[in-house]
């Protein structure tokens, strides 16, 4: 079954350098991966990326393991890649070249993975700020300090204190004049490793529609002060997580 809702969509033309551009799942198996997508959210499988519509809403790589990852906005790649190293940073995968633009993983000194992405006939995500959309990238981490110094010299971020659940230590991180991220403690031994938040309509229906195809809840339904907000795991392992926004925050 696909969960299908119309939209008036608004397409994005482009993203500030150091900036999240979009999302991409890694998964051993596209195919189970791309099901359980369209059922949750109305996705739909187009080779190594994901639509709603005609838009690029996200992109899907096989491999081994199962987990998203976020991209940044790179004006020029070859220098992100430089200042990645210099900040004790490493590069898991170097610099690719396709069509659609020129890719590179890296792993900051916490352990986290992330992308830079420099646009060719792709910014990124073509759509956002709607239901079923990529809305929010945060990074957890036990080193706050160390991802300060690594991320505020890689993409000239600060942090300060989030309204998203400020008793729990949230922060922000603030780039080009606006806020582009989250900041969040880890917990325990939690590894440190960015997450990927959804906007839906409903978390309610989003939850059930997850369970429904072998997922699982991780954490919540909690309220936050912008919305009402769940962790989820996919049947192959990624994990994910959804709000429903506040009535004033919606697009």
């Amino acid at each position: 079954m696909t969960y299908v809702v119309s939209y008036v969509s608004v397409r994005i033309r482009g993203y500030a350098d150091g900036t999240p551009c979009w999302a991409r799942l890694r998964t051993a198996d596209p195919e189970a991966a791309a099901a359980f997508y369209a059922g949750v959210f109305g996705w739909r499988l187009d080779g190594e990326v994901f639509r709603r519509g005609d838009a690029v809403v996200a992109g899907l790589e096989a491999g081994p393991g199962a987990g998203w990852l976020t991209y940044f906005a790179s004006d020029d790649i070859a220098a992100l890649t430089g200042r990645v190293v210099d900040c004790g940073g490493t590069v898991v995968r170097p610099v690719s070249v396709g069509t659609r633009g020129s890719a590179a993983l890296f792993r900051d000194p916490a352990g986290a993975e992330f992308g830079g992405w420099q646009r060719g006939t792709l910014a990124g995500a073509q759509i956002g700020v709607e239901p079923d959309t990529v809305c929010w990238s945060e990074l957890v981490t036990g080193d706050e300090a160390g991802a300060e110094c690594f991320y505020g010299k890689v993409f000239g971020w600060s942090a300060q204190t989030g309204v998203l659940a400020p008793e729990r230590g949230y922060r922000e991180w603030q780039g080009n004049g606006r806020v582009v991220a989250g900041l969040v403690p880890a917990s325990g031994a939690e590894p440190a490793r960015w997450r990927t938040t959804v906007e839906v309509l409903e978390v309610t229906a989003a939850v059930q529609r997850c369970l429904d195809l072998g997922g699982r809840v991780l954490q919540g339904p909690v309220d936050l002060l912008v919305g009402r907000y769940t962790r989820l795991v996919d049947p192959l392992g990624a994990t994910f997580s959804v709000i429903e926004l506040i009535p004033e925050l919606r697009g």
